[in-house]
């Protein structure tokens, strides 16, 4: 009982140390404004600096410090707010809050609760790991002697493939499972194994579909064009070389013949979608890189009638499309060809928020002078 006593006193102690400053009533933070204030400032400073390197225009920089002043306008308006003190009767809840919350614990705990268990310390639990996996590694080592005292090319010996694949993948040893599976299809061909080969290759290669795991889905597809897993990454495959609409017409095959009930047409939505995406952004793909460095080379007035039309349907289609990630990159690339620089800063960022760590967004920042 004195454990107990002592525990709870601990406990209250470390609550109140925590909810200490709101009972006292503490102000608030300053307002989130101060910290804008000086952040817009920072801002106009910098305006000043791009414009004296000449990165900025005129037109540019008077733009971009309007909008600013405006802000630092607004924002310094609720400087001189403060924040009111915590009201008493809040006090009085944190208080009891912090007092019956560890009584409540300690009153469910008691009755249902193993305070007698035993710990079990980490060494422990990793010693019956690996004496787990060593175990393992003996009944595999086992079957795999097994399987060579059957006859070469045997039922028996690909029955044994097959069965020591299934385990290594489940252990996690892709490398192995591959191994084994290859050996099973070395025997005889079956679409259904071929499609787990496939699958197993496709997870050593963190998800894409190997020009190997194609090749053996083609031919299972060919023996049996039914398998929706098959049809499935034959789409995803067409989806990753480029074929959107090979890989949209799969993907809407298989939906169409899934259960609906199954939780796999969920899975082929969203694939359905990004096709759908990549069919639309090759639709109004903007000006491409070599368009954009011809254009670069004629003079201002024929550089603009050439490219504007182009990236004006580009940034029309991305205000209702405003998640293409590739298109905010295309268009911060054109418009710093066209000199609209502050343009080209506010698709960068759009780009940047999609495509964080993306290197051609580091790539077109230093681009735009911006850094990496």
């Amino acid at each position: 009982m004195l454990t107990w006593i002592i525990l709870g006193v601990a406990t209250f102690a470390a609550l109140l140390t925590l909810l200490w400053p709101a009972l006292r009533g503490v102000r608030a933070y300053a307002p989130r404004a101060a910290h804008d204030t000086a952040l817009y400032r920072a801002q106009l400073t910098e305006l000043e600096r791009e414009r004296a390197e000449g990165r900025l225009s005129e037109q540019e920089h008077r733009e971009a410090t309007l909008e600013v002043q405006r802000r630092l306008l607004a924002a310094a308006s609720e400087v001189g707010e403060a924040a009111a003190p915590t009201p008493r009767a809040d006090r009085w809840l944190l208080l009891g809050t912090a007092i019956a919350l560890p009584s409540l614990a300690l009153m469910l705990y008691l009755p249902r609760g193993m305070p007698d268990m035993p710990a079990f310390p980490f060494a422990v639990v990793e010693a019956e790991r690996q004496a787990e996996n060593a175990a393992a590694e003996v009944l595999i080592a086992r079957v795999r002697e097994r399987i060579n005292t059957f006859p070469a090319g045997s039922d028996e010996a690909r029955q044994g493939w097959v069965l020591l694949a299934g385990v290594e993948r489940r252990r996690g040893n892709i490398s192995a499972a591959i191994g084994a599976y290859r050996q099973a299809l070395t025997i005889r061909f079956e679409p259904e194994l071929a499609a787990d080969l496939a699958e197993v290759l496709s997870i050593a290669a963190d998800g894409s579909v190997t020009d190997e795991a194609l090749a053996l889905l083609r031919r299972a597809a060919a023996a049996d064009p039914g398998d929706l897993r098959i049809r499935y990454y034959l789409s995803a495959a067409a989806l990753e070389r480029g074929n959107a609409q090979l890989a949209l017409d799969g993907f809407r095959a298989v939906k169409a013949a899934t259960p609906p009930d199954s939780p796999v047409r969920a899975m082929v939505a969203e694939r359905i979608a990004e096709a759908e995406t990549r069919l639309r952004a090759a639709g109004a793909a903007g000006p491409s890189p070599e368009q954009m460095a011809a254009a670069s080379e004629l003079p201002a007035e024929q550089r603009q009638l050439m490219i504007s039309a182009m990236v004006d349907r580009l940034a029309d289609r991305l205000r209702s499309e405003p998640n293409d990630a590739e298109g905010w990159l295309r268009l911060a690339h054109a418009y710093r060809i066209l000199g609209r620089g502050m343009e080209a800063r506010g698709a960068l960022d759009r780009a940047a928020a999609l495509l964080p760590d993306d290197p051609r967004v580091v790539a077109e920042k230093m681009a735009q002078g911006r850094g990496g």
